[in-house]
């Protein structure tokens, strides 16, 4: 049988181009615009952070101090009445014992025979005074604020010094908790033994309880006008810890779990409100994980993709870095997979640049485009994209760049940009 001129050009055609899609994951950083940029715009800012905690304390101690002093007033006010009272309750049983005395046998007899009870009288108790106990507060703790706020209160985009600055403010309200409760819990605990089944009832002891630590946040502007301000609920709402169970009953001393999830979500919050801030006003360093395809072909077949793979993947990793040379490298990239596409054929499969290609290289442009923030470019993109019969997965990719280019097309918009 002789192989036709067809066949042979198609079977010679994927000998050539034998290739496969991969996908690299990929992290880099990239500066994400503010949704409420400050106008004018001001270059410099300070942080602050202060605590309810202080004032709170003073109050508490102010409190168990003048409790203390109520306290020893009401004791030796009791112990200077005490020698009256002990003599009014002597003189009373001396009165009525003389009355006791005075009365006839018989009448003693009837009187307890009618009340069923011995009528001879008993001297009233009179307690020795005593100092009542005043337990002292538990008080707040007590944080190293400037360095915390040095630490976790950065605006991105500013220059951190106080001349011509926004002022930038975080209140913590104190860590509140429930009581711990030490809870059990039965499950069924199966073991075997010379080939017999056993279930037995297990009981496993475990810790919970409800914490938070409410925050608020301010930015004033140069004359101390209220640019933002906002208490989020997130963080006044109680969160539930519950301790992973064991049979064996746990300690009754909280103190030392407390303390780990109170600092724990001291630095949560912080995180919370820094990022909070930064996405409104700051200009923020934002890490982004996400992937880029290159494909994996027989003699070198597509080093035109890898070389354009390389080169955005060198400039995306250098976005904050070294701004300039991202950019060459970026540019170099978005020039090379825009050239290769020319050579796209979506409907034939043995085609260099076939639909798989094809579509690997739209999102790897569409990665590039995100990190030059060009909108306009990429709304080109999503349209080849939506010609495409793409797979599920390709489908939700697609979504989520739809959403993060309708994201960076808003902030560009309220940043005139």
């Amino acid at each position: 049988m002789k192989l036709t001129l067809s066949f042979i050009l198609a079977t010679f055609a994927g000998v050539v181009f034998g290739q496969s899609v991969k996908s690299e994951d990929i992290t880099y950083t990239y500066v994400k615009l503010p949704t409420n940029p400050i106008q004018p715009k001001v270059d410099n800012y300070y942080s602050t952070l202060t605590s309810s905690s202080a004032e709170e304390n003073a109050k508490m101690m102010v409190d168990f101090e003048a409790e203390k002093a109520r306290a020893e007033a009401d004791y030796q006010r009791e112990l200077a009445d005490f020698p009256a009272k002990q003599k009014a309750a002597d003189d009373k049983y001396d009165k009525e014992m003389e009355a006791y005395n005075s009365k006839s046998t018989a009448a003693k007899v009837i009187e307890r025979q009618l009340l069923n009870e011995n009528s001879k009288p008993v001297k009233d108790y009179v307690p020795q005074p005593y100092r009542r106990t005043v337990n002292p507060p538990v008080l707040k703790s007590n944080y190293d604020l400037p360095s915390l706020a040095s630490t976790y209160l950065n605006l991105d985009g500013y220059t951190k010094a106080q001349v011509n600055a926004l002022s930038y403010t975080v209140n913590i309200q104190g860590f509140e908790n429930s009581k711990p409760m030490m809870k059990t819990e039965v499950k069924d605990e199966v073991s075997v033994a010379n080939g017999v089944r056993t279930t037995k009832k297990v009981t496993y002891y475990y810790i919970e309880f409800t914490y938070r630590m409410p925050m608020s946040v301010r930015i004033a502007g140069l004359n101390n006008q209220e640019i933002f301000f906002v208490a989020p609920a997130e963080l006044s709402t109680f969160k539930t810890y519950k301790s992973t169970s064991s049979k064996t009953a746990p300690s009754s001393d909280f103190t030392m779990l407390l303390k780990s999830k109170e600092e724990a979500l001291l630095k949560e919050n912080l995180t919370f409100i820094n990022h909070l801030v930064n996405d409104r006003i700051g200009f923020e360093r934002t890490t982004r994980s996400t992937s880029l395809d290159y494909v994996k072909s027989k003699n070198d077949a597509h080093s035109d993709v890898m070389e354009a793979y390389n080169n955005a993947t060198v400039g995306l990793k250098a976005l904050t870095t070294n701004e300039d040379f991202a950019q060459q490298k970026l540019t170099a990239a978005i020039t090379a997979f825009k050239s290769i596409l020319t050579e796209s054929d979506v409907n034939n499969k043995k085609a260099r640049i076939d639909k798989d290609i094809t579509t690997a290289i739209y999102f790897d442009l569409l990665e590039c485009y995100f990190a030059t923030r060009n909108v306009a470019e990429a709304d080109a993109v999503f349209k080849e994209l939506g010609k495409l019969d793409l797979s599920n997965r390709d489908k939700k990719q697609k979504e989520k760049m739809e959403e993060l280019f309708f994201d960076l097309n808003n902030r560009k918009a309220v940043n005139g940009l």
